[in-house]
């Protein structure tokens, strides 16, 4: 643990600029401040996708993949959905034109398009959560921050059973324990419950969520850099590694709790 201090002060930072964005986009009401600091994060993300890629032989037009993905976000948090579906299926169609005569024309598409569902795809889903209530969308933001603190905290002192050694050497089961527990405890202590002694089903259905499946991005970002034989996927968050690296669980944790929220509680 003995890089936490620059990990706790970069993740204080990053986090009183992700919730004052959340203020200021509720106090104007309006989702632009939260569209402009998700097209940073997506973009910056996106290139560093790209030279993970890169290191693996699949050069991109960058500038070209980091300008979609920043387009798709941007469009999806600006506009209505339909709108942000049309972008998105233009924006999946271009590189088919832009990379058909390429020698490595089929990996180049196939990873682009991945690309953009990976990242800005995905990371869309805070919106409609944020729309419909900026505690529904702090909440999901919290819970995948629980899970990490959790999992880093108790996999650092407790950590002995490996999870998958293969992949995340430094992953372990009783980190996991401790992200779902902490995860828990930020589901059962947000004010959003009606009943709250009723809401316990939903309190540890959504920790589980949130816990396997920011650990599954996680392992799955995990893969990447091992794969392109690197530690982090860059360094502009010193003790974290790249953004990237600080949003792998949430992008797929964010459209979970979206439609646990939608379709289970139905208040979205």
């Amino acid at each position: 643990m003995r890089d936490l201090l620059p990990r706790t002060i970069t993740a204080i930072v990053a986090i009183a600029i992700v919730v004052m964005t959340l203020i200021v986009g509720w106090a104007w009401r309006s989702v632009w401040p939260v569209a402009v600091l998700g097209a940073f994060v997506a973009g910056v993300a996106s290139w560093e996708y790209a030279q993970l890629l890169e290191r693996n032989g699949i050069v991109l037009n960058r500038f070209a993949f980091v300008g979609s993905a920043v387009l798709v976000i941007l469009v999806y948090g600006a506009s209505e959905a339909a709108l942000g579906e049309l972008v998105l299926w233009a924006v999946l169609v271009f590189p088919v034109a832009l990379y058909l005569f390429d020698p490595d024309a089929l990996r180049k598409i196939l990873a682009t398009m991945g690309g953009i569902i990976y990242i800005p795809y995905l990371l869309h889903f805070f919106y409609p959560l944020y729309r419909a209530d900026a505690l529904y969308g702090l909440l999901a933001l919290v819970l995948v921050w629980g899970y990490d603190i959790g999992a880093y905290v108790a996999g650092s002192t407790w950590g002995r059973s490996l999870l998958a050694p293969t992949i995340s050497p430094r992953k372990s089961w009783e980190g996991v324990a401790g992200g779902f527990l902490l995860s828990l405890t930020v589901a059962a202590v947000a004010p959003i419950w009606r009943n709250w002694w009723a809401a316990w089903p939903h309190m540890i259905a959504l920790a589980g969520i949130t816990s396997a499946l920011t650990q599954l991005g996680d392992l799955l970002e995990s893969r990447l850099k091992r794969l392109a034989q690197v530690k982090d996927t860059g360094g502009l968050m010193p003790g974290h590694g790249g953004v990237l690296d600080r949003i792998d669980g949430l992008l797929l944790a964010i459209p979970a709790i979206y439609f646990y929220f939608r379709f289970v509680l139905k208040w979205v």
